[in-house]
């Protein structure tokens, strides 16, 4: 990774986080700080006053020899509102000098959150971190929290996909040895075949755990950011629901709602447990807003995986009607409700976000194109799906979904290894046995 100098006196720029969202690049010895493109809208509340002040909208900018120490071009001399600054006219940094960031903060205010900046500590932890990071490697050498969580996934993928691999060698060699000299106590039978379904099951569960731990990892490895300080790319966030332009009706209840998510499936035969097939699934389509202390982004919610509750369950057989508002629902989604008679079994489930409820979100942040809707947030984007990342939507806090997480991973981990050798024993026990 490029590490930037400072302009004045050549030193290393040391990274500091800030509440805003995005660390800075300051230097240690306070001479300024560095900011990239974007990064001002997160310290100055009314930047978009400021960025038309500066340049060709009203600063005037000088082309000085001074090289960016971020691509290396020459950059340029700015005074806005009596203070200057230098900007790169090729990736469209700012070199500020100590005090010219409050400065433009105290003249450029408006915004609805204040935006509460201290400078002066700015310099004082790198300062700070610069001295620590120095007396640590005279110590020894340690990994920062990214390349510590990349070696421990490494680690453990490496470990299981060793573990599997050993495992299936022993069980292929096990198999081989116990069918080269085994015989069948009892011919094979429906129990038999319920035996290797169950073993073959228990396994399932194991991956199952295997893939719900790698979506626990996501959740914490991904830093929750405020909705001002979103960035193009998987994000985190966390804040309270809004509808886009109306409230929704949930399709079953007609509760008023933000989002919604229904399921309608028939019951299958009378044995036990009951076998259920679905009819239709579905979600509501319209976006709607989270918003936190910062702000508010979109949220488009087509394909998300969702961790909520069902909030709403109606059910009718021959004891009894459904709901007026579940028959207008079912109409409404083209299912006729004159054939539920005698021993057929309906259920309709229904789950949704409530106006103003706390709700989690891990998904992608999207630049939004379209120009007929202003952009609901400082940097134009919305969070929604990608190919290449998780997308959740919960209403749940990240601690309570780690914890639930958690805990469905054990269970799979525990109920498929304790199935599938439950299984296995009780097939060589009672089907098998080898002689010599």
């Amino acid at each position: 990774m490029l590490t930037m100098k400072c302009l004045d006196c050549q030193e290393d720029l040391i990274e500091v986080p800030t509440n805003q969202g995005p660390g800075l690049d300051v230097c240690i010895s306070g001479h300024g700080l560095w900011l990239d493109v974007g990064e001002v809208n997160f310290f100055v509340e009314d930047y978009l006053s400021l960025t038309r002040a500066s340049g060709d909208a009203g600063g005037v900018a000088v082309r000085t020899e001074t090289l960016c120490p971020r691509c290396g071009n020459h950059m340029e001399s700015e005074t806005v509102s009596h203070t200057s600054f230098l900007s790169c006219d090729s990736c469209h940094g700012w070199w500020l000098p100590h005090g010219s960031l409050t400065r433009l903060n105290e003249t450029y205010r408006g915004a609805a959150v204040p935006i509460q900046l201290q400078e002066t500590e700015l310099y004082t932890q790198a300062a700070m971190r610069h001295s620590a990071s120095r007396d640590t490697h005279r110590k020894q050498p340690q990994l920062n929290k990214a390349g510590a969580n990349r070696q421990s996934l490494w680690f453990w993928t490496l470990f299981f996909g060793l573990a599997l691999v050993i495992g299936g060698l022993i069980f292929v060699a096990g198999i081989g040895k116990t069918t080269s000299s085994a015989q069948w106590i009892r011919p094979p039978d429906q129990a038999l075949l319920y035996l290797t379904a169950g073993s073959m099951g228990g396994l399932g569960l194991l991956i199952y755990g295997w893939t719900i731990h790698r979506r626990k990892r996501w959740i914490e490895n991904i830093p929750t950011s405020t909705i001002r300080s979103l960035a193009l790319g998987l994000v985190e966030i966390s804040g309270r629901a809004q509808p886009e332009e109306g409230l929704l009706s949930a399709p079953f209840s007609g509760l008023l709602c933000v989002f919604y998510s229904y399921t309608v499936e028939e019951r299958l035969g009378s044995e036990q447990p009951a076998r259920w097939e679905t009819l239709a699934t579905g979600t509501s389509e319209q976006s709607f807003f989270v918003s936190d202390a910062t702000g508010r982004v979109p949220v488009m919610p087509q394909g998300a995986e969702l961790i909520l509750p069902d909030e709403h369950t109606s059910r009718s057989n021959w004891l009894g009607d459904l709901p007026p508002t579940t028959i207008a629902g079912l109409n409404r989604l083209g299912i006729s409700t004159e054939q539920w008679m005698g021993n057929h079994t309906l259920r309709c489930r229904e789950s949704f976000i409530l106006p103003d409820e706390q709700v989690y979100v891990l998904g992608t942040a999207h630049e939004q194109h379209d120009t007929k809707k202003p952009a609901e947030n400082s940097s134009g984007l919305y969070i929604g799906s990608s190919q290449d990342h998780a997308f959740i939507i919960s209403d749940r806090s990240e601690k309570e979904l780690l914890s639930l997480l958690q805990w469905q991973v054990a269970a799979l981990g525990v109920g498929g290894l304790t199935l599938a050798t439950t299984c296995l024993t009780l097939i060589f026990t009672y089907y098998v046995t080898t002689v010599s």
